[in-house]
């Protein structure tokens, strides 16, 4: 009889300690979900949107451990539960984030905003030109800068919500656009008045 309890008390320790085991990852498996949403969002593989909704999944997963675990016994159908919902999302965020749409959109909106810094860098370089060559006075190339600075302002105001709508875009560009025309005529207005 004694050999059976003691078999009975080991059997319980095992199952304690594999118990304990068992539920120590999830908290593991609760961090990297978080560090891959957080990751997503920083490189707009995930839109707020995206990332708000997974992060609720998670929460409502991290309070259902808490509430499973409060007991100090995780018991497998709860196990099985956890790992059901843990699995679930996990895949949600490998979807979210390898999205062809959301790829796509992310990687326009890159490209739009390269295009914008490149056009900048551009006319900056084209007015400290007309500067070196005397095809601008300071005067006219503090107001062409200026135009610059305000116009990449903008932008970053447009973009602080993640993205950049095709209005803005076309705003942007219209702006780009009129600043590109004025460093034109302001660079050749003097040789028109000679002409006359």
């Amino acid at each position: 009889m004694r050999r059976y309890l003691v078999i009975a008390a080991l059997l319980t320790l095992v199952i304690c300690i594999v118990a304990g085991v068992a539920y120590a990852d999830i908290p593991d498996r609760i961090r990297d979900q978080q560090a891959r949403i957080n990751q997503g969002v920083r490189s707009g593989e995930l839109t707020r949107g995206e990332a708000d909704v997974l992060q609720d999944n998670l929460r409502w997963i991290r309070e259902r451990f808490n509430r499973m675990t409060a007991d100090g016994l995780l018991t497998p159908a709860e196990r099985a539960n956890l790992d059901r919902m843990l699995e679930r999302n996990d895949q949600m965020i490998y979807n979210k984030k390898h999205n062809p749409i959301g790829r796509v959109y992310v990687a326009e909106q890159r490209a739009v905003a390269g295009d914008f810094h490149d056009r900048i860098r551009n006319q900056r370089e084209r007015i400290e030109q007309g500067v070196r060559s005397g095809e601008l006075t300071r005067g006219e190339a503090d107001i062409l800068l200026d135009n610059l600075n305000w116009m990449r302002d903008r932008f970053q105001r447009m973009k602080a919500d993640g993205r950049l709508t095709v209005e803005e875009q076309a705003r942007l560009d219209r702006m780009l656009d009129q600043n590109n025309e004025m460093i034109y005529n302001k660079k050749h207005n003097a040789r028109r008045l000679e002409r006359w």
